[in-house]
């Protein structure tokens, strides 16, 4: 079963929902989506029986969260929401696995009011309850603590407006470590049996180390290699500390230059945000909104005979460089054509979400000049100013 919400919906979902007959949340915003009525939706009641006849659910959306706590007490769903959603609470929970790992709560009121002998730098400051890079700040040194606390309080007013307090939550944070080595995001499943399944690895590469945005993530077979059998290990060593089962997650982690893995987080009810999973379509074939459905695993081996070279997905996120009183908009078909293969370009509203699109290409390699380009780009070339 499916819940679709706000922000978006994409095409892939949308058709694979439809090709499937899987039942859908009759809400506001899926009845008011384009070709909604060839949608299978199900009433408030209707979808809750078959929730406990089968409690397999996918949520496009972390807004799906608030109807899920209203009218699915019953279910231990949300205990695993919760857990896994606040990050404090994730921490606490790997605690145990990672003793030396430095993190604390602040609430958004005391950030003003910390001294310096409480804080370990370098560190990461985000909200506790958070969504893509919002609110995500690197903080170097004690110098760049007084800056970087006025830019968070202003950006917290701006942020808040853009996601419910189930999603991005800007009254709590967690001062974190800075975990090093490579970054990947992962997509994947418990199944019915609580057994971990990868559905896909996009790695996160970054413009340097004081970069936290979402610009580039690629994946390819090679990519998927290089951590599955790490990321299968530790979520096994999770379903022991909290019995996980039919549950869906988007995991972030680090792997140092020594093998070490560290997880960054773990977003629950769903894969990677604005139905971006859906890489793994251009990329490999496949839907894994339908794999987690009908509790598939890829086969690594036989996809990597057919396919060659890396698929990227690029985030154009609006930063805070960009001025909104002069912006007009942004000429999305000269950023297409910097690049040799789009393989999909999804334009979105700017103004409401802070984002100017998302773009799949095709590139030769990790080491793509493509990627590196938009990944330093400032954007300026593309904005439509007066």
């Amino acid at each position: 079963m499916f819940i679709f919400d706000e922000p978006f919906v994409s095409d892939v979902l949308f058709d694979t929902v439809v090709r499937n007959n899987y039942p859908v949340l009759n809400n506001e915003y899926a009845r008011n989506l384009p070709n909604s009525e060839s949608l299978n939706l199900l009433s408030d009641e209707r979808f809750i029986e078959c929730f406990q006849q089968k409690p397999l659910i996918y949520t496009n959306s972390e807004n799906a969260i608030t109807w899920i706590n209203k009218n699915l007490m019953f279910s231990d769903i949300i205990e695993r929401i919760e857990m896994f959603k606040n990050k404090v609470k994730f921490r606490d929970l790997l605690s145990g696995m990672y003793p030396d790992f430095y993190y604390k709560e602040v609430l958004f009121e005391e950030i003003e009011k910390l001294k310096l002998n409480d804080l370990q730098f370098p560190f990461i400051i985000k909200p506790a309850v958070g969504f893509f890079s919002l609110g995500v700040y690197y903080v170097e040194d004690a110098g760049e603590w007084k800056t970087i606390r006025g830019e968070l309080i202003a950006d917290v007013a701006r942020i808040k407006t853009y996601y419910p307090a189930d999603v991005l939550d800007s009254s709590g944070f967690i001062i974190e470590q800075v975990i090093e080595g490579v970054e990947y995001a992962v997509d994947g499943y418990y199944n019915s049996s609580g057994e971990p399944v990868v559905l896909n690895v996009l790695k996160h590469d970054f413009a340097g180390a004081a970069d936290v945005s979402d610009r580039v993530y690629m994946t390819s077979v090679e990519i998927v290699k290089e951590v599955e059998g790490k990321v299968l290990k530790f979520l096994d060593s999770l379903s022991r500390l909290s019995v996980v089962k039919n549950f869906p997650f988007h995991l972030e982690i680090r792997i140092d230059d020594k093998g070490k893995m560290i997880p960054i987080e773990m977003n629950p009810m769903r894969f990677a945000g604005w139905c971006c999973t859906d890489v793994s379509v251009y990329a490999y074939g496949f839907s894994t909104y339908e794999y987690f459905m009908q509790s598939r695993k890829p086969e690594w081996k036989k996809i990597e005979q057919n396919t060659s070279g890396v698929t990227a997905m690029c985030v154009i996120e609006k930063g805070a460089h960009i001025n909104d009183s002069t912006l007009k908009g942004f000429d999305y078909e000269k950023l297409k054509s910097k690049f040799k293969n789009v393989l999909a370009l999804r334009e979105t509203d700017y103004k409401k979400y802070g984002v100017f699109a998302f773009m799949f290409l095709k590139v030769d390699s990790e080491n793509s000049d493509e990627l590196k380009y938009i990944l330093n780009s400032d954007l300026t070339e593309f904005l439509i100013t007066d």
